[in-house]
């Protein structure tokens, strides 16, 4: 095997002669400019793989959000999902937590289901939402329900149609919904601790060419879901 899979201390979703999905942790870096303790996502791969063997990162994930990342694990490959994306092949679904909507008292949660557009400035570490000179994002919300168990909060289904840094905490936010425990973007620390999860990823195999779903449906990290929300998730992924 090109990746030595008991070396790792990560969910493995699968190994292809192209790739490895696996699922990074929230709190763990993807990757680092300099890490001599080998904390970060890309450093535990490359530390498991064969001689010979250059993982490389083609996307990334925020420290706090946990979640299906695809490493490439030859040059083609890399090269090969670098255009999937360039090309916005790549069908990218998320799962978050945030304070349940009320169009009663904030206005700006009507409407949320559908298509959301926004100008993303971007910094060093963090990002805002401006009128003019940012980059043009966009977000689908494809269903809202309540969180089992935590009064007040619900969890929300996103696909995310580009990939600006910090694109869903900042447009969350910028609707009077900030993710909670996301101190960053507005959201209390009193409410709990952050959930987002970049849940499943549809992409084309860079060694068979084939449509492949990146999913684990029964993740045993991923906070409860409402039975409804679990059949909103199951029809988009057209389980």
């Amino acid at each position: 095997m090109l990746i030595d899979q008991t070396r790792l201390n990560l969910r493995v979703l699968s190994q292809s002669p192209s790739d490895l999905v696996v699922v990074k942790p929230a709190g763990m870096a993807t990757e680092l400019t300099r890490d001599p303790k080998r904390s970060a996502l890309i450093s535990h791969i490359r530390a498991a793989a064969a001689e010979g063997v250059q993982p490389r990162l083609v996307h990334r994930l925020d420290r706090i959000t946990r979640g299906v990342v695809v490493v490439a694990l030859t040059r083609e490959a890399a090269a090969f999902y670098g255009e999937q994306i360039r090309e916005g092949v790549w069908e990218k679904y998320y799962l978050a937590r945030i304070p349940t909507p009320d169009p009663r008292t904030n206005p700006l949660h009507q409407g949320l289901i559908g298509r959301h557009k926004a100008y993303i400035k971007e910094h060093e570490k963090h990002a805002s939402l401006v009128r003019s000179g940012g980059k043009t994002s966009f977000l689908e919300i494809l269903a809202i329900e309540p969180a089992p168990g935590r009064q007040g909060q619900s969890h929300a289904l996103i696909r995310l149609l580009t990939g600006r840094l910090h694109q869903i905490r900042v447009m969350f936010a910028g609707l009077g919904l900030p993710l909670v425990g996301d101190d960053v973007y507005g959201g209390s620390l009193d409410e709990g601790p952050v959930f987002l999860e970049h849940t499943a990823l549809w992409y084309v195999d860079a060694h068979t060419r084939e449509l492949r779903l990146a999913h684990d449906p029964h993740d045993p990290e991923r906070e409860p879901l409402a039975p409804a929300l679990r059949t909103a998730l199951r029809a988009v992924l057209r389980l």
